[in-house]
C-alpha cells in the first residue's frame, strides 16, 4: 500500500509517502507548523511532495503532538468534570490535583446511591445538581462524568448523566467508560476530564487534514496513531483525543524502529517543544497501563513514553540573580517571528535603544495563535487585548500591553494567545548549526536579553553573543542528558518509581557532567556507562544528541530520514486491538462465592460457574476486541489470539483465593 505520513508537530509539519511492503520512503518534505492555522502548515508540507507521488496515495496517517503539548503545557478548551460516588473531602484526602492532575475548582461531587455489583442503582437528581451551582455548569465548554462502579452496572448513571447535560447545555459531554475501563472512579474521572479538554485540539487538527486533502482532490480514508502505535479512524479520534496523548512519541518510537531495527536502544526525539525518550528492550517498546503526562494521572494505555519541557521553541530567560535558564513554556523563536513579521526586529531594536534593566522579559511579543470569535465570552481587560492583538504581535514592553486584570496566563493556556520569545533555535541560528530564518532577529534577541540581565555592555560584546549561545546548548545538553539517565535508572533499579531524580541523583549527574571531558583521577569520583544505543530523532537531536551520549558513554545514532521518523512512524502503523474483560469472584461474608461477575466495557453478566464464566468472558472480549477495530477503522483479514490471566492472593495465610481473572483479546 502507498500511504501518505503526516506529523503535525509543535514547530515543523513532516509529510512522507512510503510503500508500507517494502518500507520504502518515496517523497519527504518538512513545512513549519502554522499554530493559527494547521491547514496551512499541511498543505505547505504536502505540496513538497511531487504531485504524481500524492496521487499514488492510499491511505493517510496522521501522528500529532498537539495534545502532547498541551498537556504538558496545561492547555486545552474550558471542561468542567462531574464525579457521581466520592466527595470533596476524598478528593483532597487522596490529593487528586496533585496526583491526577484535576483541578478542584473544575470538578462537582455528588454521592452515589446503589450495590457496588449494579443490581441496584439511583439515578442522581441532575436538575438540582445544576441549580446547586449554576456557575460551574455555565461556564464549561464541555463536560466529563464519571460513576462509582460504573463497569458493573452498564453505566447507567454515566449515561443518564451524559443525555441529561448534552439536552440542557448542548456541550460536548465525555463519558469516562468510553475512554477508561479501571475500577478507579477518580482515575477515570481524571481521563475523561482531560478528553474534554483536548477535543477542541484535535478537532482544529483533524479538519486541517481534511481540507488540505480536499483541497488536492485526494479521497481517502484518514486514520490517527494513538498512544500504544496503533491506528484509529479519524472519526474515532475526534471523540477520544486523549487516546492521542503520546501519538507522536509513540509514532517517533515506530518510526525510529523502522528506520534502524536495533533490538536494545533509547530512542529519543527531540520536537519543538518536547524531547520524548522511550527504551526498547528485544524489540518491543516499554508500556503503561496508565500514561503520566503534564501532571495529568490518566488510564491511557500506550508506549511508555518520559516526556519532558525541551525544545527547539523551550523558552530561554534569566533568573532574578541573572542565571539563565530554561524554561517549560513553549514559545515562537524571535527568527521565525522574525521571518513572518518583519517588524518585529524594529520593535527589538527599539526596545535595546529605550528599555530599562526590567527583570520580566519585556522584549518579549504576544501574538493571536487563533480567532477568538466571539469575544463577550472573554473579560474586558482580556478582550481588549484581544482587539489589540488583531493587528499583529505587540511587544510587552508596549504601554498597550499594561492591561489592568490581564488574565494573560489563561489566555495563553487555552491557545489563544502565544508568545515570541528567545529560544534554543536562536541559539542555533547565532551558532550557525542552523539556520533557515532571520539570524539577525536571533542576534538582536540576544542582546536585549544580555541588556536587560547583564547591562548593555555585555550585550555589545559579540564574545558574550556567542557565550550566551554555548550557555543555551550546555543547558538544553545537560537536561538531554539527566532526562536519559533518569529514564535508563528508572527502567533498571526502579521499574514501579519516578524518573525524575532526587536532589542526591542530580548532584551525582551534575558532577558527572562537569567532569565528562576531564582526564584527571580523584579518590572519588562518579562516571556512567551503557550497553545501548542512543537513537536520536527530530531535527535538531543532532545538535544536542552527542554531548548526552558521552556522558553517558553510551553510541549516539541518527539515521537516514531521522528528521521525519515521526512521519515515517506513522505511515508503518496499523490498526490492532487489545480488549480485556474482568471475571470476578462475588463472595459473600463468609467468604464462600456467590456468583461470578463478567465486566467488560460497558457490560456486566453473572454466572454461577466459573467456568461459563469464563467462556462468557472470552466471548464478550473477542467480540468487544473486533467491534472496537472496526470503529478504529480496520476492514478485512483481523484475526484474534486470547490470553488470560489469574490474580490471587493469600487467605488467613494459608489459602489460595482467586481475586480476578483477566481475559485479554488481541485483534489485529
Amino acid at each position: 500500500m502507498i500511504r501518505l505520513g503526516i506529523d503535525t508537530g509543535g514547530t515543523y509539519t513532516d509529510a512522507v509517502v512510503i510503500d508500507t511492503d517494502n518500507v520504502q520512503v518515496l517523497a519527504k518534505a518538512k513545512s513549519l507548523t502554522t499554530k493559527e492555522n494547521l491547514a496551512r502548515g499541511i498543505i505547505g508540507a504536502m505540496d513538497g511532495i511531487p504531485r504524481e507521488t500524492l496521487e499514488q496515495v492510499e491511505h493517510v496517517a496522521l501522528s500529532t503532538t498537539l495534545a502532547t503539548n498541551a498537556c504538558v503545557e496545561g492547555k486545552g478548551g474550558r471542561a468542567k468534570l462531574i464525579i457521581v460516588g466520592t466527595t470533596d473531602e476524598i478528593l483532597r484526602r487522596v490529593d487528586a490535583e496533585r496526583v491526577f492532575g484535576i483541578p478542584y475548582a473544575d470538578v462537582i461531587t455528588t454521592e452515589y446511591v446503589g450495590s457496588f455489583d449494579g443490581s441496584e442503582v439511583t439515578v442522581p437528581d441532575w436538575e438540582a445538581l445544576c441549580q446547586s451551582n449554576p456557575s460551574f455548569f455555565e461556564e464549561a465548554e464541555s463536560f466529563g462524568i464519571a460513576s462509582l462502579y460504573a463497569l458493573n452496572n452498564g453505566a447507567i448513571v454515566e449515561h443518564s448523566g451524559a443525555e441529561f447535560l448534552r439536552n440542557r447545555f448542548g456541550k460536548l459531554v465525555v463519558e469516562a467508560t468510553t475512554v477508561a475501563v479501571e475500577p478507579n472512579v477518580i482515575g477515570r474521572g481524571a481521563t475523561a476530564l482531560l478528553n474534554a479538554r483536548l477535543v477542541p485540539v484535535i478537532e482544529e487538527s483533524l479538519d486541517a487534514i481534511d481540507n488540505a486533502l480536499a483541497e488536492r482532490g485526494l479521497s481517502v480514508p484518514v486514520s490517527v496513531v494513538r498512544s500504544d502505535g496503533t491506528l484509529m479512524s479519524s472519526e474515532l479520534a475526534r471523540t477520544r483525543p486523549v487516546e492521542t496523548i503520546l501519538s507522536g512519541p509513540a509514532a517517533s518510537v515506530t518510526g525510529a524502529q523502522v528506520l534502524v531495527g536495533s533490538p536494545e536502544c533509547l530512542i529519543v526525539d527531540i520536537g519543538g517543544t518536547t524531547s520524548d525518550m522511550s527504551i526498547v528492550h528485544e524489540g518491543w517498546p516499554n508500556r503503561t497501563d496508565g500514561i503520566i503526562i503534564g501532571g495529568w494521572k490518566t488510564q491511557v494505555a500506550g508506549v511508555a513514553i518520559d516526556t519532558i519541557a525541551l525544545g527547539g521553541d523551550t523558552v530561554v530567560r534569566y533568573t532574578k540573580n541573572s542565571r539563565l535558564e530554561l524554561g517549560t513554556r513553549k514559545v515562537t523563536p524571535l527568527c521565525i517571528a522574525a521571518s513572518r513579521w518583519p517588524r518585529i526586529k524594529r520593535a527589538l531594536k527599539w526596545y535595546y535603544q529605550t528599555a530599562p534593566v526590567d527583570f520580566y522579559s519585556r522584549y518579549e511579543f504576544l501574538y493571536l495563535m487563533r480567532n477568538p470569535g466571539d469575544l463577550s465570552r472573554f473579560r474586558e481587560p482580556d478582550r481588549r487585548l484581544l482587539e489589540i492583538l488583531q493587528e499583529g504581535p505587540l511587544l510587552l514592553y508596549d504601554d498597550r500591553a499594561a492591561i489592568t486584570g490581564l488574565k494573560l496566563q489563561q489566555l495563553e493556556d487555552e491557545g489563544v494567545v502565544m508568545r515570541c520569545g528567545f529560544t534554543p533555535t536562536d541559539a542555533m541560528h547565532l551558532k550557525g548549526d542552523f539556520d533557515e530564518f532571520d539570524v539577525e532577529a536571533s542576534r538582536l534577541g540576544a542582546r536585549c536579553l544580555l541588556k536587560t540581565y547583564r547591562g548593555k555592555t555585555a550585550s555589545e560584546d559579540e564574545d558574550e553573543i556567542a557565550k550566551l549561545a554555548d550557555e543555551v546548548y550546555e543547558l538544553a545538553e545537560f537536561r538531554l542528558f539527566e532526562q536519559a539517565l533518569g529514564v535508563l535508572s528508572q527502567d533498571m533499579f526502579w521499574p514501579n518509581g519516578t524518573t525524575k531524580l532526587d536532589s542526591q541523583m542530580h548532584e551525582l549527574a551534575k558532577r558527572a557532567w562537569d567532569r565528562r571531558h576531564d582526564d584527571e583521577t580523584h579518590a572519588f569520583d562518579v562516571r556512567f556507562s551503557g550497553d545501548t544505543r542512543f537513537i536520536g530523532i527530530g531535527a535538531p537531536t543532532h545538535v544536542f544528541l552527542e554531548e548526552a551520549a558521552s556522558a553517558l558513554n553510551v553510541a549516539p545514532m541518527m539515521p537516514k530520514h531521522a528528521e521525519v521518523a515521526n512521519a515515517i512512524g506513522a505511515a508503518a502503523s496499523r490498526v490492532a486491538v487489545e480488549t480485556t474483560v474482568r471475571v470476578n469472584p462475588v463472595r459473600e461474608s463468609s467468604g464462600v462465592v456467590s456468583y461470578y461477575q463478567v465486566c467488560g466495557n460497558e457490560k456486566m453478566l453473572t454466572f454461577e460457574e466459573s467456568g461459563k464464566a469464563l467462556e462468557a468472558a472470552r466471548e464478550l472480549a473477542r467480540e468487544q476486541a473486533f467491534a472496537e477495530a472496526r470503529r478504529r477503522g480496520a476492514m478485512d483479514g483481523l484475526s484474534c489470539t486470547i490470553k488470560e490471566k489469574r490474580s490471587d492472593y493469600l487467605a488467613m495465610g494459608a489459602m489460595t483465593v482467586v481475586r480476578e481473572w483477566l481475559v485479554t483479546a488481541l485483534v489485529g
